[in-house]
């Protein structure tokens, strides 16, 4: 085999030198392509959130408002003569709420917030929008176009008009301005070129950030596109209308089954990383030319004597003993002929070594110039390099470093002990590792992770140190707010339930050993729902925040204010006296701070509202309760202040214990009794005049197997408030309409009425109206003498649907009757359009009218108020007969009481009839 020449064996050494070269610089591009890429990805995909978040959140708003103005009921009668007022500020809620209009079943514009100009009417019944709505009956989106009456290219949203009997009487119309879909992206976040907008799962294009060929509204024809309503959801690139390849992401919007979209052009995607691509090769080049010149200079300078030297070994190789004793040259090439393959071998063995040394100098810069700050300093603490890293974490140049000592990076300088601690066990150990504050150039502090390493000399001595550190500000971010997350409420910012838990325990512990008192309240808002329900739950929200704040502003920092949820809060109070007295008395008075500082009103947006609490106190010192038993008896409480008319106060008392253990056990039994058909109806008859019986009040008893005959007042409370007073009801309807059934076919009782006292539990029913429906059709019973007592309860919330169904009643012939009238807020706007038959003068104002004037007054009151309104009138409660002359003379002349008869049972009852 030919042995390679000295210039062959220079290029190969060239060509081996530059391949790890070569590596390095070529993933170092890698690395810097792969890392812009992902940012760009990670810019789109938060891009595509806030698209989502932003405007499904503005359709989510728009159809909350279509879908409570479909339910008004002005709206769902569609009468063009009656338009609902609530129209005309609707649109002008959000900017791109152009209008907001309604229309009947065939597409008519009956009313509208912005009428056509010129008065001419709108018909949406051919478009194709509309004939959508009408094949699928439910919430729709249409595709953008150019509104008839706005001008603008809008979306129209439409929502079902349901009347009574769940026909599709109409529609609500929202058109959408599409400047509303903007998202607001600021400009920066996506280079140049890029591209977001939503589709529609047709393909249509609905909105985007930039429309220079005026494509929205149409269905534009690109891989993208046809990609996108394949796919719906997901990543990938594909060439757009424009015919740039970009690469996309898309994700459906549940509001709309819309798709997001968000297009980065794919050159632009690696823009950022191409300057230095660039350099990084511009580098290399040059290192590999300047390799190879060197490796032709040497060449050079080598090749002559070589080649002489490669002459004089071949002729000795060919046996030509003479060629030493002719060599008059000088004598280091007599030398070097002489140690030709000694030299060789030692050539070759400095080369690998070589080799090493420069492999363990590059993989050395590789480390230095890592992500994680570094620096070397000298044994005075002087630093002599720091790399990129550094730089970009300080906000020093590496120019401003070098020279300085570690000290400038210090938070507090003016503190030196724990770096002096620092340092000892460094020149101790050899190296620490730790966390400390750190301040950048511009002033700011941060918190990092810091290690120290000492370099010793062969003597032992500290050389260098090696410094290395990185920025921890996300991670220590990223830790508190996982413990915001676990341990506080999101909304009030407060302790929730888990951080209540532990301080109370620890609380415990320290009252036990100091023996001092502590509090723990139970603070409910008395009508929340109500409030939650009638303004919204973004005013709900923004009133808890509220009571959260005016809370914390009640206590002492040591003290702890929680939400549990909902509109919950408890307060923890700690360190009170040791004087179980005293320390109630200190606990009423920071509850009375609560109650005062709550009453206030609150200001939510441009509404004042009011809101008053009902707490529950109970004090604990030590271990003697455990954590779960007084947060019941503070929740008890607290029911017992509610019971007692709320916006008050109450301390635990041990007897509500047995209160709620006796009140848990009358309701297992009232559930039995309904199981066991232990109810029973009694019948008190109503008289007109003296002696005529033109009608009964059934009233609901029940036959208790050992107690006997127990009174309503017992257990009608209990059935309200659990729930049971829906089956008792709809069984007392049930058991009436079967006696008027029987009572029509004889002679003596077929023109009584039965009046039935209803529940507003049972009137609010959805299908209340249905269930007697069912009653009357199965039981037979004339509806015309059928009789519903409806208290003043009913009317101080949901009035309209109230009288809805009152009124689909009435027209089957059911009467109704106003029971205790008079003893609640009666609104006289809202007792002029409920459809009543009869007023009933309450019993409490019968009891002292002989004697009350006011009594009188009120009754006389009542008898003009019915005969103005075209209302029949009846008294209850009439026991003597002075009372009942009195009333005549007011003008009352039906009467029940037990002047005439106390309620009976039916036997009984029919006999009272027969003697009558």
């Amino acid at each position: 085999m030919r042995t390679p020449s000295i210039r062959t064996l220079l290029l190969l050494l060239v060509l081996a030198g530059s391949v790890p070269f070569a590596v390095v610089v070529g993933l170092s591009i890698y690395s810097d392509v792969q890392q812009s890429v992902d940012s760009t990805k990670t810019v789109m995909r938060t891009v595509l959130q806030t698209m989502v978040s932003n405007t499904g959140g503005k359709i989510g708003d728009a159809r909350l408002v279509l879908e409570r103005m479909a339910m008004r009921p002005l709206v769902r009668r569609v009468d063009p003569r009656h338009c609902d007022p609530a129209l005309l500020g609707v649109h002008e809620l959000s900017p791109g709420f152009t209008n907001i209009s309604y229309t009947n079943a065939e597409g008519r514009m009956l009313c509208a917030a912005v009428p056509q100009a010129g008065g001419q009417p709108v018909h949406f019944g051919q478009t194709p929008w509309f004939r959508q709505f009408l094949r699928e009956r439910r919430f729709l989106v249409s595709a953008p176009f150019l509104g008839p009456i706005s001008g603008k290219l809008v979306v129209v949203m439409n929502a079902p008009i349901w009347d009574e009997r769940r026909q599709l009487v109409g529609a609500v119309q929202l058109p959408l301005d599409l400047t509303a879909f903007d998202p607001k992206i600021p400009g920066e976040l996506l280079p140049p070129g890029s591209r977001y907008g939503f589709f529609t799962e047709d393909g249509t294009l609905v909105w985007r950030n930039t429309d220079p060929g005026g494509l929205i509204g149409s269905q534009p024809s690109s891989d993208a596109i046809r990609m996108m309503v394949r796919v719906r959801q997901g990543e990938f690139e594909a060439r757009g209308a424009d015919g740039q390849m970009r690469h996309f992401f898309a994700v459906p919007m549940p509001q709309t089954g819309w798709i997001a979209y968000v297009g980065v052009p794919v050159s632009e995607m690696y823009e950022s990383a191409r300057e230095r691509v660039i350099t990084a090769l511009a580098f290399a080049l040059v290192a590999m030319g300047l390799l190879s010149l060197l490796a032709a200079a040497v060449a050079r300078r080598i090749a002559r004597p070589v080649d002489a030297l490669e002459k004089a070994a071949q002729a000795v190789e060919r046996g030509n003993l003479q060629v030493r004793a002719q060599v008059a040259g000088p004598r280091e090439i007599a030398a070097v002929a002489q140690g030709f393959n000694t030299m060789i071998e030692a050539q070759q063995r400095n080369v690998q070594t070589l080799k090493s040394h420069l492999d363990e100098l590059r993989v050395a810069a590789t480390a230095f110039e890592s992500q994680e700050g570094m620096m070397v300093t000298d044994a005075d603490y002087r630093i002599l390099r720091a790399n990129r890293a550094m730089t970009v974490i300080t906000g020093y140049t590496a120019e401003e470093l070098i020279g300085q000592t570690p000290r400038m990076l210090r938070a507090d300088p003016s503190d030196p002990a724990q770096y002096d601690e620092m340092w000892s066990t460094v020149m101790r150990e050899g190296q620490w590792h730790g966390e400390t504050l750190g301040r950048r150039k511009n002033g700011e502090v941060y918190p990092r992770r810091l290690s120290i390493t000492a370099v010793r000399a062969d003597d032992g001595r500290i050389t260098h140190l090696v410094t290395s550190e990185s920025d921890i500000t996300a991670r220590k971010a990223a830790e508190e707010e996982i413990t915001r997350l676990a341990f506080f409420d999101p909304l009030t910012q407060l302790p929730n339930r888990r951080l209540l838990m532990d301080r109370l325990q620890h609380a415990l512990v320290s009252s036990g050993r100091s023996r001092g008192h502590g509090a723990l309240m139970f603070i409910d808002l008395d009508q929340f729902k109500t409030l939650n329900d009638t303004r919204g739950h973004d005013k709900g929200d923004k009133l808890l925040q509220q009571v959260a704040q005016r809370l914390a502003g009640c206590v002492r920092e040591v003290d702890t204010v929680a939400r549990l949820g909902g509109d919950e809060f408890v307060v923890m109070l700690e360190g009170l006296s040791q004087n179980a007295q005293e320390a109630a008395q200190q606990a009423e008075h920071v509850g009375e701070k609560i109650l005062a500082w709550l009453r206030q009103p609150f200001l939510l947006d441009e509404d004042e509202v009011s809101s008053t609490p009902s707490i529950g106190v109970t004090l604990f010192v030590g271990r003697q309760t455990s954590i779960d038993e007084l947060l019941k008896q503070a929740d008890l409480a607290m029911y017992q202040s509610k019971a007692a008319g709320r916006n008050t106060l109450h301390f635990f008392d041990p007897t509500m214990q047995a209160l709620v253990a006796e009140r848990a056990a009358q309701e297992a039994r009232l559930r039995e009794a309904l199981r066991e058909r232990q109810f029973v109806l009694y019948y008190q008859p109503q008289l007109q005049g003296t002696d005529r019986v033109v009608g009964v009040e059934a009233l609901v008893r029940w036959h208790h197997p050992q107690r006997g005959i127990v009174s309503p007042q017992e257990f009608i409370t209990l059935a309200e408030e659990t729930g049971l007073i829906l089956p008792l009801g709809l069984w007392v309807l049930e058991t009436a309409c079967a006696q008027l059934a029987q009572w029509a076919t004889r002679a003596a009782t077929q023109h009584l009425t039965l009046a039935v006292n209803i529940s507003p539990s049972q009137l609010r029913q959805a299908d209340f109206v249905a269930q007697l429906q069912a009653i009357l059709q199965r039981t037979g019973a004339d509806p015309k003498r059928l009789k519903l007592e409806l208290t003043e309860s009913l009317l101080v919330s949901d009035v309209e649907h109230t009288i809805a169904k009152m009124t689909a009643l009435q027209a089957q012939g059911v009467g109704f009757s106003l029971d205790d009238f008079g003893t609640g807020y009666s609104s006289l706007s809202y007792l002029k359009r409920l459809p009543l038959d009869q007023l009933k003068i309450d019993q409490s104002f019968v009891r002292d009218i002989l004697v009350d004037p006011n009594d009188a007054a009120i009754a006389r009151m009542v008898v003009v108020l019915a005969e103005s309104l075209g209302l029949s009138v009846i008294a209850e409660g009439v026991e003597v007969e002075a009372q009942r002359e009195l009333l005549a003379q007011l003008g009352c002349h039906a009467y029940q009481g037990y002047l005439f008869s106390r309620p009976l049972p039916l036997e009984e009852f029919e006999a009272f009839l027969r003697a009558a």
